[in-house]
C-alpha cells in the first residue's frame, strides 16, 4: 500500500460527485434488485458509513420522513471499496439486501440476524454464508460472512452489470483500520476451491492519477490501551484505570479488583 504524501487536486472534482457515487449503488440495487429478487424489494435508504468494521449492514425502519413514512437504511462502508474487487462490494450490497428481504417477506430474528431463512436465502441467491467466509463456516449466527458461489446465480447477474458498463468511480482514500489484506483472502477462496474470476485489481493497487497523489493514505497505528477494568466484588460499581491503579469502592469501603 502506498502511503499519504499531499497536493493539490490533479484537476477539479466532479459538481456532480455525490449523485455519481450514490446513482451507481441505486443502480446496482435496482440492477439486483430486478434479477434476483423478482423487483419485489421495497425501496429503501442507500448510505454511506465508515465508523464501522463491517462492510455493511441493514437497518429496518432506520429513517423517518416528515409525513411519519419509514424506509430501511442499506449501508456500506466505502473503505473497504478501496481494498475489495468490485464483485465483493456489490456481493455485500445483496447481502444485505437478504436482511431487506427478510425485513419484508419473512421473520427476522433479534437475538441472531443470521438465522436459517437469512443463510437459505443467500444460498438462493448464490451467495454462500460463513462465519469464515470459506466452506469450513457456520452459516448461521450474530457474526456472519459469506463467500460468493461459483456459476451461482449472484455472479452471473454481477457479470451481467459489469458488462453492461457499471463501475464504482470514487473510492475512500482513507482505508480502514484493519487487517483485511485481498490478495491473501483471494488465495484462501483458490485453495477451497471455491474461487470466482473477479476485478484484477481492488482500487488499492491502480495507478496513481498523479504521482503526488497516493490512492489509499494508511490510518495511523491504534494507540495501546493501557487501561483494564474494575469492579467492586460485592456491588455493580465499575472503572477504568491504568493497570495497578488503587481503587476504593465509596459504597462498599472495599477495594476494587481488576478484571
Amino acid at each position: 500500500m502506498t502511503t499519504a504524501t499531499t497536493s493539490s487536486h490533479a484537476s477539479s472534482p466532479s459538481p456532480d460527485a455525490t449523485l455519481q457515487f450514490y446513482g451507481d449503488l441505486q443502480r446496482a440495487f435496482d440492477f439486483f434488485n430486478a434479477r434476483l429478487f423478482d423487483a419485489a424489494l421495497p425501496p429503501c435508504l442507500l448510505t454511506l458509513r465508515s465508523a464501522s468494521r463491517e462492510f455493511g449492514y441493514h437497518h429496518t425502519d432506520r429513517f423517518i420522513d416528515a409525513q411519519g413514512r419509514l424506509v430501511d437504511e442499506l449501508a456500506l462502508h466505502p473503505g473497504f471499496f478501496t481494498l475489495r474487487p468490485v464483485e465483493e462490494v456489490l456481493a455485500t450490497l445483496v447481502h444485505e439486501m437478504a436482511h431487506h428481504w427478510q425485513a419484508h417477506f419473512g421473520r427476522e430474528s433479534k437475538s441472531n440476524p443470521h438465522n436459517r431463512e437469512w443463510a437459505g436465502k443467500m444460498r438462493e441467491l448464490g451467495l454462500q454464508p460463513s462465519s469464515t467466509g470459506l466452506p469450513e463456516g457456520r452459516q448461521t449466527g450474530r457474526s456472519m460472512t459469506h463467500y460468493i458461489v461459483p456459476e451461482g446465480r449472484f455472479i452471473q447477474a454481477c457479470r451481467e452489470l459489469l458488462a453492461g458498463g457499471f463501475a464504482l468511480r470514487w473510492f475512500d482514500r482513507h482505508a480502514p483500520r484493519t487487517g483485511y489484506d485481498s490478495a491473501k483472502r483471494q488465495q484462501q477462496l483458490r485453495d477451497a476451491g471455491v474461487a470466482v474470476a473477479v476485478s484484477p485489481e481492488p482500487a488499492n493497487t491502480i495507478t496513481p492519477i498523479s504521482p503526488d497523489v497516493s490512492v489509499v493514505i494508511e490510518p495511523p497505528p491504534a494507540r495501546e490501551n493501557d487501561r483494564v477494568r474494575y469492579q467492586c466484588p460485592t456491588c455493580d460499581t465499575r472503572a477504568w484505570a491504568k493497570a495497578g491503579t488503587d481503587l476504593r469502592c465509596g459504597n462498599c469501603d472495599v477495594d476494587l479488583v481488576s478484571e
